[in-house]
């Protein structure tokens, strides 16, 4: 049907109304849009198609308005042009642009005197524009044509102009523009549409009550919602260009957050924050000198900022700016009204903090200085100072950066003395040692540890600290003598006086410089030099190299060793050390705090460097390619962020998490920093040194294992024989027995000792705990289900006949007296072990009572579990001064119940995985950064394919903030980089069909980084959820190295490289990771590796490996093997090669021209 056709033509009846539709309006005031009272069967699209007009058509002068009034076409052609329209878009008309009067072309426009209304409106008149098409893809005419208009970044009518804007970046940006407006749109407040009051009384009359209202409503449209419909739409509206609207159901209509025209109040969705707000003020006011007030009311302000609406975003780099700002001048105003507190410091990191979003580095460096000058008593800041010089690329320099660790170190001793002080001291001096070996000078950091354990544990006994003019003296007198120091071979201890001398060695390179390749070659000999350099050489050595750091002499020892060798915890050095070796770290009640916080320091946890020949491979070990998840082992893995035990020390690797295996595939082989034979002698001294620890002499023994199991057992007999009452020992040479496949020794060990143990006193006798529960693990490990019971009822006797031993098909029987027995006897010895504040005995004495009930109830994991819910009560109820034992207790538990929980998934098939997810999102929540909670809950989801609950659980511990206190603000604890290496582990080993794709994967690298400019807007909210965290991972060496190597395992060039120097720019003093430079992204390896897939961008060229050289040269890097002055002739050579390639040059007739001659 024609809807324009004769007015004879009666209009459909309505069901809504039979009253006639008014009077059409003249043809003349009818709307360019005549498809708009069509009838309801005409096809919706080209009615869409009318509604949203271009802006050309809109914007068309009106002189040609009429004259296409003047050739308007017929009823026929205006038919066959909307049928037309349904199947192709419409094209606009090529514009018409009249010239001036004289007379030039008209394919241009000449303009002398501008657009006046820039003056009145600020920009240009759009009537006035003559229609064009842009061409060049964003080139402007007259710039180089590397510069392009970004579109994706500009704000309003602005144009901003860039370069190097790839294409591939550029639609990525878009793409994430695109979701980022989304995230931007406010939340629509809905209210229920009120009916007119004759509808109301017509639907009461009615004898039905009709269940869907807005149905009704759609049936009843009138003539006159159709007008009001239509000219929302009009071309010609004042209101602009028509915005696309929300599916509103016809029941509700929006209403804006000031609308008050019925009466009511007004509805503001953010009341709730600003009035928190208004109450933080108001406690300020009242309580000027409280910083904690203080800190509130600074928080708050991104919750202000954000609103309740956009919370699930990322803020916007003006927004940023902005809060920084506000926050600023909140921390200048509660400096001003706090005065000399002793927790001031606490605002002025806060003030630099945010200070450093604004000012550029001259001015921050110049704020740091004068708060240090002003505040120098607080260490705190001194530490922060040290971050900040470490990390800021442009004034970085490793010998600048080495004084700034020798200020603090001085500031620490003289500061007045607390409890804190010995803790900062060696955190200090631990950072200093990291710090000097990733700068390259691994001797140096190697000889300081050597000489402050010396001093410490094996001072002569006529010597003391506080005499340190003597001291001091005496200890060079011995390092000159370059006798053998601690961890060498044949080494004694300083008091000894026994230590041998060693022979000189020699060391002639293979490998030598070549300038046909240069960089190529030089990367090999600089490589073997540093595996020749991982400890302090003596000046007898022979070597062909002149290198002045090779040997450590006094003057490189005098300046560090008085300020550290004071130590007031042994204990606390040793957990240093071991953090230095890399290994994990050893933890128990007394030192939870302070490995709690080393673990999450992003300058201390940098395995993954030590390993130069690493691979993404290496990092996703244990894996196949197309391997489903739920094949994939949760003991995958490669970082261990646990309590250590005699189960993770000596595991078996194949049946429960290992705490070493990580650090034997790094240390094999010579490829890292670190010597483990170094590091197992150096143990050993120590061990020696400190014969009631007995939690170090385990430690030392699974070391020993990691690097040599012949080794180690004639270590663990040489060391029962100082310790023979020590049963802790005797387990773990019981253990390593059974790991070297010895199983029969091992169970001799433990019957012996056992039956040993019964003239022990009832404080070792309770250590017997450790022996049952390892060999019933070892039992069950084995299947044999039938010995591990027998041990089990066999514990009231504390001995076991070997021979009485039942088979492993035996079933065993038993009785409610022997049942009785074994469970009183456990839990007398559980209630004894906590006491004494045995925390280890306690927890083995739990998991045996567990087993008992799991073994005798076939395998009922509900009454298995009853018993660690008994014992995590108890420890409930120890008063608040045992905090750390309760915690670390119970920590223990819920790894020994993951154990179980572990081995009953793998062995039966009668469980419930709801019950598993429950009880292990326990473990997460009150530890999450533990590795073995994290491992089994993704692998126990990955088996059911639900994978968001992983990356649910995992964003939470990723993005856990812990409040800034007055108590602890010198190493405040951050999320440890394990947390962050296990989300990008999780999205790796994810499958596609889950949501893993490469971008999901950068997002979880861009989240651990930290970096507001790189985050990616899409699920921003998902990255953040809502709240801004300042501790991040941008310092971590091992987190910028996997970015770099899983970039290249994609074949991504382009970006390894672009990673690559964002890496150097924000960790300027690591050595290894410029050396990436030219052992992964050199343009001969890259062709050589990726000859036969296709790849992205090309490898590092002369000139690009020539200024990452350069780096190494300006901060002061370690530098083996100089080839500066080579670089400088090849260069020079290039220079001429390349004027001789663009053949003879007609020198200029002024022989004088200087500037000619420059030119040249």
């Amino acid at each position: 049907m024609d809807s324009s056709g004769s007015q004879e033509k009666k209009s459909i009846p309505r069901f809504a109304s039979f009253k006639p539709p008014p009077a059409p309006p003249p043809k003349a005031d009818r709307p360019s849009d005549r498809r708009s009272h069509e009838p309801a069967h005409r096809d919706e699209k080209s009615k869409h198609h009318s509604r949203h007009r271009s802006h050309r058509d809109r914007s068309r002068s009106r002189e040609r308005r009429r004259e296409r009034k003047e050739h308007r076409p017929t009823q026929r052609d205006a038919e066959q042009r909307d049928v037309e329209s349904t199947r192709e878009p419409t094209r606009a008309p090529k514009p018409i642009v009249r010239g001036g009067e004289d007379g030039v072309s008209d394919l241009y426009v000449i303009d002398r005197k501008g657009d006046k209304y820039n003056l009145i409106y600020g920009t240009l008149h759009r009537y006035n524009v003559p229609l064009y098409h842009r061409v060049g893809r964003g080139n402007v005419l007259g710039l180089p044509t590397s510069y392009r208009i970004d579109r994706d970044t500009a704000e309003g009518d602005a144009l901003i102009l860039k370069t190097g804007i790839s294409r591939t970046d550029a639609k990525r940006i878009k793409s994430k523009s695109v979701f980022a407006g989304l995230a931007k749109q406010r939340t629509k407040l809905l209210r229920v549409r009120k009916d007119p009051l004759l509808d109301a009384a017509v639907e009461a009359s009615k004898d039905f009550l009709p269940l869907d209202a807005s149905a009704s409503r759609r049936r009843k449209g009138t003539p006159e919602d159709i007008a009001t419909e239509d000219e929302r739409y009009a071309y010609r509206s004042i209101h602009g260009k028509a915005k696309p609207e929300d599916d509103i159901p016809s029941d509700l209509e929006a209403v804006s957050d000031t609308d008050s025209s019925d009466g009511r109040l007004r509805v503001d969705p953010d009341e709730e924050i600003k009035s928190r707000n208004a109450e933080l003020l108001r406690d300020v006011e009242r309580n000027q000198t409280d910083i904690e007030t203080w800190l509130r009311l600074i928080e708050h302000q991104e919750l202000l900022l954000r609103g309740s609406e956009r919370d699930s975003r990322a803020l916007t780099a003006a927004e940023r700016k902005s809060l920084a700002d506000i926050k600023l001048s909140l921390y200048e105003k509660a400096l001003k009204k706090v005065g000399d507190s002793p927790f001031k410091d606490v605002l002025l990191l806060g003030l630099l903090e945010e200070g450093a979003k604004l000012w550029d580095t001259k001015k921050l460096s110049s704020q740091w200085q004068a708060v240090l000058k002003a505040n120098s008593q607080f260490i705190s800041l001194w530490i922060k100072y040290l971050d900040f010089r470490q990390t800021e690329f442009l004034d970085f320099t490793y010998e600048r950066c080495f004084n700034t660790y020798l200020e603090c170190l001085k500031l620490n001793k003289l500061g007045p003395g607390g409890p804190g002080k010995g803790h900062v001291q060696i955190y200090l001096f631990l950072r200093l040692t990291c710090f000097i070996r990733e700068a390259g000078f691994t001797e140096h950091a190697a000889g300081l540890w050597q000489a402050i354990l010396e001093t410490v544990f094996f001072r002569p006994d006529d010597l003391s600290i506080e005499k340190d003019q003597e001291t001091l003296p005496a200890f060079l007198d011995f390092w000159e003598s370059e006798v053998a120091r601690i961890g060498e071979l044949g080494a004694k201890g300083w008091r000894s006086g026994q230590n041998a001398l060693l022979e000189p060695k020699t060391f002639a390179p293979q490998f030598k410089v070549d300038l046909r390749s240069i960089f190529a070659s030089w990367t090999v000999c600089e490589r073997e030099r540093i595996s020749n350099s991982q400890l302090p050489g003596r000046s007898l050595d022979e070597t062909d190299e002149d290198d002045p750091y090779r040997v450590v002499i006094a003057s490189d020892l005098r300046e560090v060793l008085p300020l550290v060798w004071d130590v007031d915890s042994a204990d606390l050095l040793i957990d240093s050390f071991i953090y230095y070796c890399q290994l994990p770290p050893l933890k128990s009640p007394e030192n939870l705090e302070s490995t709690s916080r080393w673990a999450g320091d992003n300058f201390l946890r940098n395995e993954l460097m030590s390993n130069r020949e690493m691979t993404m491979d290496d990092f996703l070990q244990n894996q196949t390619d197309g391997a489903e998840p739920s094949a994939i082992s949760p003991l995958s893995f490669p970082h261990a962020n646990f309590i250590q035990t005699a189960e993770t020390l000596f595991a078996d690797q194949e049946a429960w998490f290992s705490s070493l295996r990580s650090w034997t595939k790094t240390t094999m082989y010579s490829r890292s920093d670190i010597n483990p034979d170094w590091a197992r002698r150096t143990l050993r001294l120590l061990v020696e040194a400190n014969p009631r620890n007995d939690d170090l002499a385990e430690y030392a023994l699974a070391v020993e294992l990691a690097c040599n199991s012949k080794e180690a057992r004639k270590y663990a007999k040489s060391l029962l024989k100082k310790r023979s009452s020590n049963l802790r020992l005797y387990n773990s040479y019981a253990l390593i027995e059974s790991r070297s496949g010895n199983h029969t020794a091992a169970e001799h060990v433990w019957t012996t000792t056992l039956s040993m143990s019964k003239t022990f006193s009832d404080h070792d006798r309770v250590d017997c705990a450790l022996l049952w529960q390892s060999w019933i693990w070892e039992s069950l490990n084995a299947r044999n289900i039938a010995q591990a019971s027998h041990l089990l009822l066999s514990i009231p006797q504390n001995s076991v006949d070997l021979k009485a031993v039942p088979g492993a098909f035996s079933e065993t029987m038993f009785s409610a007296t022997s049942l009785l027995k074994a469970q009183n006897s456990l839990s007398e010895a559980q209630e004894s072990a906590l006491v004494t504040r045995k925390a280890r005995i306690f927890v083995a004495c739990t998991d045996c009572l567990a087993l008992l009930a799991y073994l005798t109830h076939s395998f009922d994991m509900a009454k298995a579990l009853e018993a660690y819910s008994r014992a995590i009560d108890s420890l409930s109820t120890l008063p608040e001064r045992f905090y750390s034992f309760r915690t670390f207790t119970t920590e223990l538990l819920h790894q020994a119940r993951a154990k179980l929980i572990y081995y009953h998934v793998r062995t039966s098939s009668l469980y419930k995985p709801s019950q598993i997810r429950s009880l292990l999102t326990e473990s997460i929540s009150l530890f999450p950064h533990n590795t073995i909670f994290l491992s089994l809950f993704a692998w126990n989801e990955s088996r059911f394919r639900i994978e968001e609950r992983v990356r649910e659980v995992v964003r939470g511990v990723t993005s856990e903030t812990k409040q800034r206190t007055s108590h602890d603000r010198t190493t405040a604890q951050q999320i440890p980089i394990t947390s962050h290496l296990f989300s990008i582990y999780t999205e790796l080993v994810r499958p596609v069909y889950a949501g893993s794709t490469l971008h999901s994967v950068r997002a979880a690298f861009e989240k651990a980084i930290g970096d507001p400019a790189h985050l990616p807007h899409t699920g921003a909210g998902a990255l953040t959820n809502g709240t801004s965290t300042t501790s991040t991972a941008r310092s971590s060496l091992t987190l910028w190295k996997l970015y770099i190597l899983f970039e290249l395992s994609r074949n991504e060039i382009n970006r390894a490289k672009e990673v690559l120097y964002r890496a150097i720019r924000a960790c300027p003093w690591s050595k290894e990771l410029v050396m990436l430079a030219f052992t992964h992204l050199r343009a001969d390896v890259v062709r050589e590796r990726y000859k036969d897939s296709p790849r992205k961008g090309e490898g590092m060229d002369f000139d690009e490996l020539r200024r990452v050289y350069n780096v190494l040269v300006e901060k002061e890097l370690r530098i083996h093997v100089d080839i500066e002055e080579q670089l400088d002739r090849l260069a020079a050579r290039r220079l001429e090669d390349a004027a001789m390639s663009l053949g003879p040059i007609q020198m200029p007739d002024d022989a004088e021209s200087e500037d000619e001659r420059m030119q040249l």
